[in-house]
């Protein structure tokens, strides 16, 4: 079910109806939901929609000749079962889409772009080099998407990237707030949208495991702390696909879900130099994973605290370490229980506080 993204959907017709050359960049954090926008946006569409792979050069070309194969001018989706011929190299390829751009307007989704990249390192240039040839006669509409926020943010979006200045848009897509949320998890009560939202977080994969037929203890133990779901295993799955040294960014995240703060206390308990550490909080900050907090009204550096900003791993970080063993020894229902009893009102006591400012700010834009 899509819901929510009213404005980045907004922002992408409004581009679309220009009918000129567009390159909107849509980007954000792994699993929050940028090719759901994307499909969502393309529906009834001219559309070709590219999935890149973590694979050779070789591959992403013949995926790649066979997604524009699939195109239909009318708009209809389509999956063929016969091989399309492959061109000679990516050059080849998008300049044939520019081409058919100039009779139509076309979409050219190319989803995990930093997959294309890194399989060959020509292909920003190549793109470069086609857009400032073809962007006064074609009516290309070009979306890169990508999760890999550095990779965005500085080959994509960065000064010293081939494509700086050729993007018309960006999209950073956000996880979902409160309202948003409960969108998602319409039919439950206040309370349980809240408290899981305190425990998810706004990623929408995360808050679609809540199943409205279970008690919030019995989701717990079924969808969160079960050693086999999902949720269970998403911390750790995400740092191995995000991060070269995960070891090294679990003991930071470790140490700041054991109250720590300060980037010298942080690296004192996690055992890493302090310049180090301070590597792994700017990568982090740049996953969405930790915040860093400074005081409203007082300048002192020392008051200044890295928190954790994501639900899930506030949540996992706090619970499971602390109770693995009768996790692992198939005790997670009572495990859920003593959680719900004893500690969940106060884990979710600052995501309430959070959840009221988000509802101060959505009230002030009201009439």
């Amino acid at each position: 079910m899509f819901v929510g993204r009213k404005q980045e959907l907004a922002t992408l017709e409004r581009l679309y109806r220009s009918d000129a050359f567009q390159m909107p960049v849509v980007y954000g954090r792994r699993r929050v939901g940028k090719t759901s926008l994307i499909a969502e946006f393309v529906k009834g569409k001219p559309a070709i929609f590219f999935s890149a792979r973590e694979s050779t050069a070789k591959e992403n070309l013949v995926a790649l000749s066979q997604a524009i194969a699939d195109l239909r001018l009318d708009g209809t989706p389509v999956a063929s079962d016969t091989a399309a011929p492959v061109f000679a190299n990516f050059e080849e390829a998008f300049t044939h889409v520019f081409t058919l751009a100039q009779q139509q307007r076309i979409v050219l989704v190319i989803d995990e772009f930093p997959y294309l990249a890194q399989s060959d390192r020509s292909v920003s240039s190549v793109l470069q080099h086609l857009i400032d040839r073809h962007k006064e006669n074609s009516r290309l509409f070009l979306i890169l998407c990508g999760s890999s926020m550095s990779f965005m943010e500085h080959q994509v979006l960065g000064y010293k990237s081939p494509l700086y200045g050729r993007r018309t848009a960006q999209i950073k897509v956000q996880p979902f707030d409160i309202m948003q949320a409960s969108l998602l998890l319409s039919g439950s009560s206040s309370e349980d949208i809240v408290t899981w939202y305190g425990i998810a977080g706004g990623i929408p994969l995360y808050l679609e495991q809540f199943d409205a037929a279970l008690s919030l203890a019995e989701n717990l133990a079924t969808n969160v702390l079960q050693p086999d779901c999902f949720l269970f295993g998403e911390p750790d799955s995400f740092l191995q696909q995000e991060v070269r040294e995960p070891a090294r960014y679990n003991a930071v995240i470790r140490a700041i879900a054991n109250g720590e703060g300060r980037l010298t206390d942080i690296a004192d308990a996690a055992g890493i130099e302090r310049t180090a550490a301070a590597g792994y909080l700017k990568g982090l900050e740049e996953l969405g994973i930790v915040r860093l907090e400074k005081p409203v009204v007082d300048a002192n550096r020392k008051k200044t605290r890295y928190v954790l900003n994501d639900n899930l791993f506030r949540f996992w970080y706090r619970f499971v370490p602390r109770y693995l063993t009768p996790i692992q020894a198939g005790r997670a229902e009572e495990v859920a229980h003593l959680i719900a009893a004893d500690h969940l009102s106060t884990f979710t006591g600052p995501v309430f506080e959070e959840v009221c400012r988000q509802w101060l700010v959505a009230s002030s834009g009201r009439d």
